[in-house]
């Protein structure tokens, strides 16, 4: 017997603070659900740019509906440098208990700072990158020295 897979977004969005704004969830319809010991409502959402487990050489997306609601609060995280958490789990379906199983497997995730949006009449989708780069940076550990900096070092 083939097993049922589905496949459920978890979203989290933090403002500059590190503030927890939002968390959804995208499987469990008009439920809000415990996962992590913390409370995830649902939203519908699209994701893209995340495969096997890592990002895809294009930034990765997020789609939303244009409601009222996301629009204000997508304008807020454009504002500051909100980061967004994404992660997609797969689990077997057909013993879905209306909540997330303790066995799901993370098939993918991204952590970004949400760097831009774009609209259409009905959805919202917003990039999640570096504002530093596209695909992401990172910076070899390097002793702050003046002739690395320019300038004595002040700590």
């Amino acid at each position: 017997m083939a097993v049922a897979r589905g496949q459920a977004a978890f979203v989290q969005l933090a403002d500059e603070g590190g503030v927890v704004i939002a968390r959804w969830q995208s499987f469990w319809v008009d439920a809000t659900v415990t996962w992590e010991s913390q409370a995830w409502d649902y939203q519908q959402m699209d994701w893209a740019g995340i495969t096997s487990g890592q990002t895809t050489g294009e930034q990765a997306s997020l789609t939303l509906p244009r409601l009222p609601s996301i629009q204000a609060l997508m304008k807020r995280a454009l504002y500051g440098p909100w980061i967004a958490t994404l992660r997609v789990y797969q689990f077997d379906e057909a013993a879905d208990a209306g909540a997330p199983q303790a066995g799901q497997v993370l098939v993918g995730s991204t952590v970004g700072q949400v760097i831009s949006a774009s609209a259409t009449v009905t959805s919202i989708t917003l990039k999640l990158g570096s504002a530093l780069s596209p695909v992401g940076a990172q910076f070899p550990p390097r002793t702050a020295t003046s002739s690395l900096i320019g300038v004595p070092c002040v700590l």
